[in-house]
């Protein structure tokens, strides 16, 4: 690798770290995707069950539908085709199993055009092109404006959302740093396995069956007492 390659990879690894952080004010930690009522129900009552949970939606939700999606809106980023992009934001929309999923997904979306524009104001002829962002609709814009390699980015998208889900556990369950920082650690080969098995599904392979998720979902619309929203 010269000086310019070298340059170029450190570049994108910040860049890379920078869209993934927690601290990108899109207001993502705010939600728990139905895990707090898992807790709350005791559908998971400890570090290894919250695991467990995790693990599934990893590789049969994100590596079966938005990972998919993700690689999808990417090219359609980079070859300027905005008929194909609005599609499938479309259709990843129309996947959200409960009303608390759907909102998540457009009002963190919403969020994260306020980021966008605070890059760049230019950056508005691309959010034009769609009506509705979805998550993955900005954060895959996000790598592409910012010249993340593809496989880079969805690692990147997947470390984010598992740290969240992790932080939420936190919250909501008695378990401490340490322990969640293990459980973080065990999920990196189910993380980089969801990565890989992105790039093999095909068109009509994307959705999910994850009838656990949306049933917590819809119930924690009406959880008694909530730390995360609906």
């Amino acid at each position: 690798m010269n000086m310019l390659d070298s340059r170029d990879a450190h570049g994108n690894l910040f860049d890379l770290l920078h869209i993934s952080s927690p601290a990108l004010p899109v207001g993502a930690f705010a939600y728990s995707q139905g895990l707090e009522y898992t807790l709350d129900a005791q559908w998971c009552e400890n570090a290894q069950q919250i695991e467990q949970w995790i693990e599934l939606i990893l590789l049969h939700g994100l590596g079966q539908l938005d990972l998919p999606m993700y690689l999808r809106m990417y090219k359609t980023w980079q070859n300027k085709d905005y008929a194909s992009l609005q599609n499938l934001n479309e259709e990843l929309l129309a996947f959200r199993e409960s009303k608390e999923l759907y909102l998540e997904d457009i009002q963190v979306g919403s969020a994260y055009v306020q980021w966008h524009l605070g890059q760049d104001a230019a950056r508005q002829t691309y959010i034009d092109e769609l009506e509705t962002p979805s998550v993955v609709a900005m954060a895959s814009l996000a790598a592409v404006l910012s010249n993340i390699p593809v496989e880079m980015a969805l690692q990147g998208f997947l470390w984010s959302w598992c740290e969240n889900q992790i932080t939420c556990a936190c919250k909501a369950l008695p378990m401490g740093q340490t322990q969640a920082q293990q459980v973080l650690q065990r999920l990196i080969p189910k993380m980089q396995q969801c990565v890989t098995q992105a790039f093999h599904v095909k068109d009509d392979e994307m959705g999910t069956g994850l009838f656990g998720l949306a049933m917590a979902s819809s119930l924690h619309e009406f959880q008694y007492s909530r730390l995360f929203r609906s």
